[in-house]
């Protein structure tokens, strides 16, 4: 279930993060609090010792108790961490490196990994938990450059275990990652030089690791990390929009407050001839700053109806990439204002023909998509075969 904007829970100003690790050489915890820019104080590194039947190796046998178990630990200890950050067996995931072109935005990023997901893996991408992060980033030259991104995957259940866990123990989890991940994390910070040493457990090496991410912007998350910082974005700019609006409406009965008065003034008034041209005079000035206000007023309210419109906009042509399937591979979207052009690969040319004819369905054109360019040469990807390469062009409806 998506929570609404509203109450997607905020990031206080301090934070205080929980590393959970579990492993064959047991459990570990470390909490660390800091700022919301970097960690700035260790609280505890401690190993758990829990009950059995709990966990097995790395695997939550029982998250409801376990959650249970660990609340209790952070209250008697007298920890109150605001998230908690949890590993997962390397042995559980599927990885491969995919190479993208630079110019595709990050929803489409995601839209063509889960594709090629599909393609290479044979795996439905709704039906498994995947996610991927930069390994190569784009070069000087962003026109002809690429992007290379880890990809990796696995059965969903240890996550939605982890994340049990973490709702049983009131706690919300910001982070699960692969233990490799969060060893190589800890194995170049300060931190675990300063208090840790080699002789400790790599459990404990590990939750560090893990306390850590929630500073780090690097990592194969599997949580929804992306959709929670889009958001927090669209939460941002509904605040905006309504403190626009709610200005407008203050500005807006000051203005009918003050014409009023005007008008009782002048009623007052009308029998002085120099006092009636001072006012008359000061009514025109207060006419020139209402209409300026209105002025105003109307282009906020417009900016904020183009935005909407832009927004919804996008929503749609991106619904519309869905259509492509798996036997085309789309390398470039570009819209500006109207103007949507799509290019990519298709091994046959009844491929662009039959997606041509799927967009030309939907209901989002002013002018129907059209087929610009159609040329057999050599595939840009790695692989480097011979497939036709196309462009579409068409103009969407209400971008103006």
């Amino acid at each position: 279930m998506h929570l609404p904007l509203w109450f997607l829970p905020r990031r206080p100003q301090r934070q205080c993060v929980a590393g959970l690790a579990f492993g064959v050489d047991g459990a570990w915890v470390v909490v660390l609090e800091g700022s919301l820019e970097a960690a700035q104080h260790c609280c505890c590194v401690e190993p758990l010792v829990l009950p059995d039947g709990l966990v097995q190796g790395a695997y939550v046998m029982d998250p409801l108790a376990l959650g249970q178990w660990l609340q209790v630990w952070f209250s008697d200890h007298g920890w109150q961490p605001q998230g908690v950050c949890l590993a997962l067996d390397d042995t559980w995931l599927t990885r491969q490196t995919v190479t993208l072109s630079a110019q595709l935005s990050d929803r489409d990023v995601a839209f063509q990994l889960a594709a090629e997901l599909a393609h290479t893996q044979n795996v439905d991408p709704a039906q498994v938990c995947w996610t991927y992060q930069v390994v190569t980033p784009a070069g000087p030259d962003a026109s002809a450059a690429q992007v290379s991104y880890a990809l990796g995957f696995l059965a969903p259940d240890p996550v939605a275990r982890l994340q049990a866990m973490a709702k049983a123990a009131r706690v919300r989890a910001w982070v699960v990652e692969p233990r490799s991940e969060a060893t190589q994390r800890a194995q170049v910070h300060p931190m675990a030089q300063g208090w840790m040493g080699e002789a400790a457990s790599p459990s404990a090496h590990v939750a560090l690791g893990l306390a850590l991410a929630a500073w780090a912007e690097t990592g194969l998350n599997f949580l929804p990390h992306r959709r929670w910082a889009r958001q927090r974005r669209q939460r941002a700019w509904a605040q905006q929009w309504v403190g626009v609006m709610g200005v407008s409406a203050v500005l807006s009965l000051v203005l009918t407050a003050a014409l009023r008065a005007a008008t009782q003034a002048q009623q007052h008034l009308l029998r002085d001839p120099a006092t009636l041209t001072q006012a008359l005079a000061d009514a025109r000035s207060t006419q020139q700053n209402v209409a300026l206000a209105q002025r105003q007023l109307d282009a906020q309210r417009q900016w904020l109806q183009t935005q909407q419109r832009q927004q919804q906009q996008t929503l749609e042509w991106h619904a519309a990439l869905g259509h492509a399937g798996t036997s085309l591979r789309v390398t470039h979207v570009q819209q500006q204002d109207a103007h949507w052009v799509v290019q990519g690969e298709a091994p046959e040319v009844a491929h662009v023909q039959q997606w041509l004819e799927q967009l030309t369905a939907l209901s989002v054109w002013q002018r129907a998509p059209e087929l610009h360019q159609l040329q057999f040469m050599r595939s840009t990807s790695g692989a480097g075969a011979w497939v036709w390469h196309f462009r579409i062009e068409a103009d969407l409806k209400g971008a103006h």
